[in-house]
């Protein structure tokens, strides 16, 4: 049998000419052929989606936190030193160019921009039907500026790759902020014109980008470049378009029973899966380890008392031993390993909604990146820079009423100040925090508040001395650092940041 075995090979490799070799494999996928189907699109763009929020929990799910423990809202929380240190390094502002969060955003962010750049490229309506290979594009080209949102509201001007590029060519150099907005702004444009609008997307698309999501983010871009005619004009597009509306009440915002919600503009899509990580971290993460969870972003007391009264605190902060359900008739925060006696109650999911295996990257409750309280808001900041008093009272007011409290009226740098405590109130501990403040241009004097409540004013029995932000310096924490590894890496080509 042996010797058989050995005439067989010799007989097949003695008889493979030369020209047979040189032949093209055949059957293999390349980047070339791969677009060449709307089936094969499809996949890839649902690829793109994905990248928001990939397998496991670091990839991207933590660093949606920093917006919250990186302002007067919230502490990094779990008190193990050694338990994601590098986190409580940011929240502390003690953050130089090697922490791996900054590392993991700009590295995972650029993932998403490489697969984007792919789908824009090589998807050609030719090889499909023109309309659905539009919307690809467009669904592409909204994910490109999502990201370099994410990218510029961090890092300030960051490099521009809007086409591929091989490992060979030469790192690119960094745009400047203006550069990086428009180019937000010009993507947004162009992908509103192709993007369904939420009325017309069919049951299996529910969840992906709509026209108005588009117009939400271009109405948020604008803000963020202090275009304040164009972020208004787009707010008002999303009003006008009838498609949403604020939820009834406040606490079916972040319910798992309701996802893409009558108020939900964009929003991650998770589900429990026992094969795929395919679900959102942030409710293992964000929970008290009393209750399984890992006790990271916990709420401040200064957060806590300037919401006093408000109804939406009970939705937003879960404080030791308040009553949530009837498991946990008397919460435990455990105040052994918890910075502020404080867990978030937007993230938490109870005991019969949890995921039975590998929790931490498989519960299914949707992260909602923009929704139309947020739109709201932003339009009463657009009017009042416009001028437009009245419409900017009658949008804050809306979002006031949703929770029962009455109507103001006003005016001046009052109704700025009133616009920016109803965002910090609304939107508590999504994430928001720590860029209204950078952009408002008052994010030192929010810290310095901060520390000086924490040290001096707080008689707060869990957070009270609590030296978190100590640290700030304006000179420098405006921005976080370039990751060392990327400046490192473009051999002179990117510039670090002023002061790291």
């Amino acid at each position: 049998m042996r010797n058989s075995v050995l005439i067989l090979l010799t007989i097949l490799f003695t008889g493979c000419s030369s020209d047979l070799l040189d032949e093209p494999v055949l059957g293999v996928q390349t980047i070339d052929n791969y677009y060449s189907n709307a089936t094969e699109a499809e996949y890839a763009v649902v690829g793109a989606y994905a990248s928001l929020s990939p397998e496991d929990w670091w990839e991207m799910d933590f660093f949606w936190l920093i917006g919250d423990v990186c302002s007067d809202d919230a502490f990094k929380g779990n008190t193990i030193v050694g338990d994601q240190l590098d986190f409580g390094n940011m929240a502390d502002f003690n953050i130089n160019p090697n922490n791996e969060w900054l590392d993991v955003k700009w590295r995972y962010s650029y993932i998403t921009i490489s697969r984007v750049n792919l789908i824009i490229e090589n998807v050609s309506p030719s090889e499909m039907d023109e309309d659905r290979a539009k919307q690809f594009i467009a669904e592409a080209k909204f994910l490109r500026a999502f990201t370099y949102f994410e990218l510029v509201k961090n890092f300030g001007g960051v490099p521009l790759a809007l086409e591929q590029l091989s490992p060979n060519e030469a790192q690119l150099e960094r745009a400047t902020e203006e550069q990086v907005w428009n180019q937000i702004i010009e993507d947004l444009e162009s992908a509103s014109t192709d993007l369904p609008s939420r009325a017309d997307q069919p049951a299996n698309y529910i969840g992906r980008a709509t026209q108005q999501a588009a117009w939400a983010y271009l109405a948020k871009a604008n803000l963020f470049a202090e275009n304040w005619a164009k972020a208004q004009e787009y707010a008002e597009m999303v009003v006008q378009s009838g498609q949403y509306d604020l939820e009834p009440d406040f606490g079916d915002v972040w319910s798992l029973t309701n996802p893409n919600g009558v108020e939900s503009v964009f929003e991650i899509q998770h589900n429990y899966d026992d094969v795929f990580y395919v679900g959102n971290a942030l409710p293992a993460v964000t929970r008290s380890r009393s209750d399984g969870g890992w006790g990271f972003a916990t709420p401040s007391s200064n957060l806590a008392v300037f919401m006093a009264g408000d109804a939406r605190l009970a939705h937003t902060i879960i404080t030791q031993g308040d009553s949530i359900d009837a498991d946990h008739p008397s919460y435990d925060t455990n105040l052994a390993e918890n910075e502020s006696g404080r867990n978030n109650r937007k993230y938490y999911l109870s005991v019969a909604d949890r995921s039975p295996l590998d929790e931490h990257v498989t519960n299914g409750l949707n992260h909602i990146l923009m929704r139309y309280a947020d739109l709201l808001l932003i339009h009463a900041e657009a009017a009042y820079r416009n001028s437009q008093e009245g419409s900017a009272q009658s949008s804050l007011n809306r979002v006031r009423a949703r929770v029962g409290l009455a109507a103001i009226t006003p005016s001046g740098e009052d109704l700025l100040t009133a616009v920016r405590g109803e965002r910090r109130k609304e939107l508590a501990l999504e994430g928001h925090r720590y860029y209204d403040l950078k952009r408002w241009g008052i994010l030192e004097e929010a810290i310095t508040d901060f520390v000086d409540y924490n040290l001096n004013r707080s008689s707060d029995q869990y957070d009270s001395g609590d030296q978190s932000g100590e640290l700030f310096d304006a000179s420098k924490h405006y921005l976080f650092p370039i990751p060392q590894t990327e400046v490192d890496l473009s051999q002179g080509r990117i510039q670090q940041n002023p002061s790291y």
